[in-house]
């Protein structure tokens, strides 16, 4: 009966103690896992632009994507596909979901002040890219091109290569971004008394609804040689459009990005100019002042990230097999 007894007391030692060696083990283990099912402290972030189907947006997400995940972190990107209502639900939803932050290009710099001021109320940070709301306090940080200076250096090198114009602009007016383009463009062309605006077109920043528009405006017989688009995709649009009626000859395009398949347009001569933007420089400087907020360093309330023209002089100087 000793015998069993002393028997029980080891395996009963034994078995304590192992128990007690994997308490431990999976406290350390604990302590080491950094798995983002199990890091305890993992941030997580949303995103929302005005559309996905933009390659330009597409720059920015995976930009701002590859910190964010670098660092154990998550980021969560919803597309509104331009609809306002369902950015301003994509909010939040996001809100919902636990976001500490939201990078937001907005569809619509009205109606998307609802959700942004809930957002300030919920202690979300807010920062906007690409595009922003005139009321900038709404806003923890700003990051977007110098949208104004874009449209300058288009008209700029407009009046350096023509005398006199008839102008259609095909823009965006509920967004910021496509309002300071064509602000910088109007206010330079008006230097010149020869150059004449003709219509100025809605397009929602679409290359699908930008060719159908320059169509019906062929069909109406209007009077231009001249168009500027607040963006390279509505300018792709409208050269497809004048090549299928046989009107890109005399035509000079413009537009603002810098796309690939622009510089391609302006090696081989058809379109005449884009105002370059580096929006992979626009997403570091986005989530770079992010995870200054968080860490408590100073934080840069507005970037302006520079634009240069794109031309025949300086092609040569770009890749077209990316974004710049």
């Amino acid at each position: 009966m000793k015998f069993l007894i002393d028997r029980m007391r080891a395996v009963f030692y034994t078995t304590a103690a192992a128990l007690v060696l994997l308490s431990v083990l999976a406290v350390l283990d604990k302590n080491n896992d950094f798995s983002l099912t199990q890091r305890e402290n993992v941030h997580k972030f949303g995103a929302t632009y005005m559309t996905m189907n933009n390659p330009f947006f597409e720059v920015i997400n995976e930009t701002i994507r590859a910190t964010v995940e670098s660092k154990g972190d998550i980021l969560i990107t919803r597309d509104p596909a331009l609809d306002a209502v369902r950015q301003t639900q994509q909010i939040y939803d996001l809100i919902d979901e636990g976001v500490e932050a939201i990078f937001i290009a907005p569809v619509d710099f009205e109606k998307i002040i609802p959700a942004i001021e809930y957002g300030r109320e919920k202690g979300i940070k807010i920062i906007l890219v690409d595009t922003e709301i005139y009321d900038e306090d709404l806003a923890d940080c700003i990051v977007v091109s110098d949208n104004y200076h874009a449209g300058v250096l288009c008209a700029e090198y407009l009046l350096q290569k023509k005398a006199e114009g008839r102008i259609l602009i095909f823009e965006h007016p509920t967004t910021k971004s496509s309002n300071d383009r064509v602000e910088g463009f109007v206010d330079t062309i008006k230097r010149n008394g020869s150059f004449e605006i003709v219509d100025r077109l809605d397009y929602a920043g679409q290359l699908e609804i930008a060719m159908p528009r320059m169509i019906d405006k062929l069909k109406e017989g209007v009077d231009f040689d001249v168009v500027f688009s607040i963006n390279d995709v509505g300018a792709l649009g409208v050269m497809a459009a004048l090549k299928d009626y046989e009107r890109l000859d005399g035509i000079s395009v413009l537009g603002v990005d810098g796309a690939p398949e622009a510089k391609s347009m302006i090696k081989e001569k058809i379109m005449l100019a884009t105002s370059a933007q580096y929006p992979s420089e626009i997403g570091q400087n986005a989530v770079t002042q992010l995870y200054n907020m968080i860490e408590g360093r100073p934080v840069e309330k507005k970037i302006k990230v520079s634009v240069n023209l794109i031309s025949e002089e300086n092609i040569n100087e770009f890749s077209t097999k990316g974004w710049q």
